[in-house]
């Protein structure tokens, strides 16, 4: 069974498979919006895929388009609901693998287990998440890089002063810390 929709994109000329999902949710309506609109021939320009994902409004759109390694799943590229190009973002990850897996196949490739997404931020696996039926419900991922900070972290008197502290409540901001696991 064919899940995309059809929409016509006349920026493009041509008509584009697309589907809307709710990640993070277990119900419609609810968790995170994403748009996963399929380029198979590459047919979309940079300001078509910019267009678009400005057309949905989510805060995410990805498109996926065919890898540029036959190693790998999909090249996708991640859009912001004003058209800017992400490197990387979580739910639209979890959302495109997991669309992927309900059509079973894309690019002449079976899509199970592990997937393995081509993205500006570099190559993010992803292992999908079955039901008892054997049906796909999610993924997890593997981010491209470990977290890390631009910059150094602020003095505490400063990260105080960011949420309102005064310096004689500075101890308050002492266990305000980033933790990644």
């Amino acid at each position: 069974m064919d899940v995309w929709r059809r929409a016509f994109v006349s920026a493009a000329s041509s008509s584009v498979r697309f589907e809307t999902v709710d990640v993070f949710s277990s119900h419609k309506f609810g968790g995170n919006q994403l748009a996963v609109v399929l380029d198979e021939q590459r047919r979309l320009s940079d300001d078509d895929m910019r267009r678009i994902a400005i057309e949905f409004g989510f805060s995410e759109t990805t498109i996926v388009l065919p890898p540029k390694s036959e190693a790998n799943t999909a090249w996708v590229r991640i859009f912001s609901k004003d058209g800017d190009e992400m490197p990387f973002a979580g739910h639209p990850n979890v959302g495109t693998a997991t669309v992927l897996a309900w059509r079973r196949s894309i690019f002449g490739k079976e899509v199970r287990g592990t997937v393995l997404l081509e993205e500006k931020a570099g190559l993010v696996p992803l292992e999908l998440i079955e039901d008892e039926a054997g049906r796909p419900v999610g993924a997890t991922l593997t981010a491209p890089e470990p977290f890390s900070l631009s910059s150094p972290p602020l003095p505490a008197e400063a990260a105080a002063a960011l949420i309102g502290l005064e310096a004689s409540e500075r101890f308050l901001a002492l266990n305000i810390k980033v933790s990644m696991s």
